[in-house]
């Protein structure tokens, strides 16, 4: 394998990589969804299972430690208001707020899975691409290590390429460098 194919299935490792965790991420987002779907779908479902027709006090937290007191009067079932989709929110009663809550856990529990089973496809690309890698890289190096360099005499080059060097730092004219910074020399110089 080449250089280019090997930074190449570099690239692919990692570009699956980042795709693996952000499955990951909205796996737990998922989950936590859910946990607070089944919540809801259980103090819905207890409060429809309750004598209607005595009067109930609760307190119904809104958040940030804030708790409203609620009182229903009886003489049936409550209401919730509840997202029906697209911005649209209805009046329901509590056991019908419940089973929309448990149907949306349902499809909330397809997207887990489908979530999963990326999450695990992903995996098993990355586990591949990294063990195809691993191989080449080793096998490159192996390649490497077992041509020897052409031999030359070390003694007979080393001076003409060190004159060579200071014939070139000694002819090589000095450029002013203007623009942005003024003149002064960069890394590059």
């Amino acid at each position: 394998m080449e250089q280019t194919e090997l930074e190449q299935t570099a690239r692919l490792v990692e570009m699956n990589r980042e795709r693996y965790h952000e499955v990951q991420e909205r796996v737990e987002q998922v989950l936590n969804v859910l946990g607070e779907h089944d919540v809801t779908a259980t103090i819905l479902e207890t409060l429809s299972n309750k004598n209607h027709d005595s009067e109930m006090n609760m307190h119904v937290s809104i958040g940030a430690g804030v708790t409203l007191s609620c009182k229903h009067p009886g003489g049936g079932e409550g209401t919730a208001i509840i997202d029906l989709g697209s911005g649209i929110f209805g009046e329901r009663t509590w056991s019908d707020a419940a089973s929309v809550t448990r149907e949306r856990m349902e499809e909330l529990g397809s997207l887990l899975e489908n979530l999963q089973s990326q999450s695990k496809q992903l995996e098993t690309t990355i586990s591949s691409l990294a063990k195809t890698f691993t191989q080449a890289a080793v096998a490159q190096h192996e390649e490497q290590e077992s041509t020897p360099p052409l031999e030359q005499p070390v003694e007979q080059e080393a001076e003409p390429v060190q004159a060579e060097q200071e014939e070139s730092t000694t002819t090589k004219p000095n450029r002013r460098r203007g623009g942005m910074f003024g003149n002064q020399l960069t890394l590059d110089d």
